[in-house]
């Protein structure tokens, strides 16, 4: 079976100065080798807190710099789904906040070169671009970030709403070219301004866009613990919204501090589909939401 994860912090998280030496990663490559699935694992450049300033700067290096290392160990990055292979660990190289691409749009060609396949306008903090979920401003994007847009889609790198304030997402997602959101839930289930309103959602799933599942235990349940079934009821409301060939997985792990209960790294992400399959999912539609519908959205753009 095909797995695609489109959204991991793990480049940052293995550069971060206050990481242990002897503390474990959600997303290792022995898990991501494990069994005979085909591994897709999309890992960010992450702008961090700050946005590339202060003790941030110079922070994309440093996870380029980490993304090698994996490569010297044996994983693949990939920038295509074609391209994955089993038994191996499959990487594809995304971004989370516009800050990477900095004050020149050539910057989105440097980046598709390196093999970006999808870029989150922001994280947490206005930037050049546009505005975060987070403050709830109106405000749609910035001039600079339309260029931005603009360039990412000649180049193939998908635009990712995660992150991104409902005006923004509204403009980007207004195009005949698919947007995705890599680590959203849905509103509907869990009020929290990381998560997709109905109307979104219909909108991305009209357009041929997608949506990772986020697993990060707030945008799950207000109740402050979430379970293997609490993953799979966000699934079922996307699907439920017209999303069943929209919808897959986006754990943000190495990036999150809350896990639902048996799922607390990648090698558990075979735990998730089996209990898919207890709770009357077919065997089409998990293939569906493991890996093939992120297949098929790249292959849209």
């Amino acid at each position: 079976m095909l797995i695609c994860d489109t959204h991991a912090d793990t480049l940052y998280a293995m550069q971060s100065p206050r990481r242990q030496p002897d503390e474990p990663l959600d997303v290792t490559l022995e898990q991501l080798c494990a069994g005979e699935d085909v591994r897709v694992q999309a890992m960010a450049l992450f702008v961090g807190a700050h946005g590339l300033a202060g003790e941030d700067r110079g922070l994309v290096q440093r996870e380029l710099t980490m993304l090698e290392r994996l490569k010297a160990q044996g994983a693949r990055q990939i920038t295509e789904i074609s391209q994955a292979m089993p038994g191996t660990a499959n990487l594809l190289l995304t971004i989370e906040g516009g800050e990477a691409f900095g004050s020149d749009v050539s910057s989105v060609a440097d980046f598709a070169r390196m093999g970006v396949r999808a870029a989150a306008l922001v994280w947490n903090n206005e930037n050049l671009l546009a505005h975060p979920a987070k403050g709830g401003s109106r405000k749609g994007l910035k001039p600079f970030g339309r260029e931005i847009v603009q360039q990412m889609r000649s180049h193939r790198i998908a635009v990712d709403v995660s992150h991104l304030n409902e005006r923004g997402a509204e403009e980007v997602m207004d195009s005949h070219v698919p947007s995705m959101a890599s680590h959203s839930c849905a509103r509907g289930l869990c009020d929290h301004f990381r998560n997709l309103t109905d109307h979104q959602l219909r909108t991305l799933f009209a357009s041929g866009g997608y949506v990772g599942v986020n697993f990060y235990v707030p945008f799950l349940t207000a109740k402050g613990t979430a379970t293997l079934d609490t993953v799979i009821d966000h699934m079922a409301y996307m699907c439920d919204l017209g999303g069943e060939n929209h919808v897959g997985l986006g754990s943000d792990f190495d990036g999150i501090d809350e896990y639902p209960t048996g799922l607390r790294n990648a090698g558990d992400i075979p735990a998730l589909l089996d209990r898919m399959s207890q709770r009357g999912f077919s065997h089409a539609l998990i293939e569906k939401i493991a890996g093939q519908n992120f297949a098929a959205y790249l292959g849209r753009l």
